[in-house]
């Protein structure tokens, strides 16, 4: 072989050796974070509700979290993540010893409302920020009614 045949031979060996460590790397790293993840998530075990109570509990926290953004146009979605994150624990606490259905229905809805709420502070609350400041009010409605008009 010609000595310019044999360099580019060594370069593609070379690239297949550090291609091949670098995705053996990346599926052993994988694999090691996601399994415990998936099979023994974390879990908040002093959170000891009855399950009806907790489920119920925890869908009023969901609510609570949903009327307080949309409230006030947050727009920070990791303070909205770490808000749910104690929420997830807890859940994960009761998918332990509830119905698995009613367990995933809820997990399903709190996972609707974080991509809603999302959705709105990167389409909505902006715009609602700016309505409010060029109309002059004030950020947090002074009360849900909506005032009559005067004649």
């Amino acid at each position: 072989m010609p000595r310019k045949e044999q360099r580019g031979s060594l370069g593609r060996r070379l690239a297949i050796g550090i291609y091949s460590v670098a995705l053996a790397y990346l599926v052993i790293v994988g694999f090691a974070s996601v399994i415990p993840q998936v099979f023994w998530p974390e879990s908040d075990d002093s959170f000891d509700l009855e399950c009806a109570d907790g489920l119920q509990l925890l869908r009023h926290e969901v609510d609570e979290v949903r009327i307080a953004y949309l409230a006030t146009n947050e727009t920070d979605p990791a303070q909205l993540r770490s808000t749910l994150k104690s929420w997830d624990f807890r859940l994960n606490a009761l998918a332990k010893r509830c119905d698995e259905g009613h367990v995933h229905l809820l997990n399903e809805y709190r996972h609707r409302v974080e991509l809603g709420l999302e959705r709105y502070m990167r389409e909505d609350a902006p715009l609602a920020n700016s309505v409010s400041e060029a109309l002059g009010s004030n950020t947090e409605p002074q009360s849900l009614e909506t005032p009559e008009p005067t004649p």
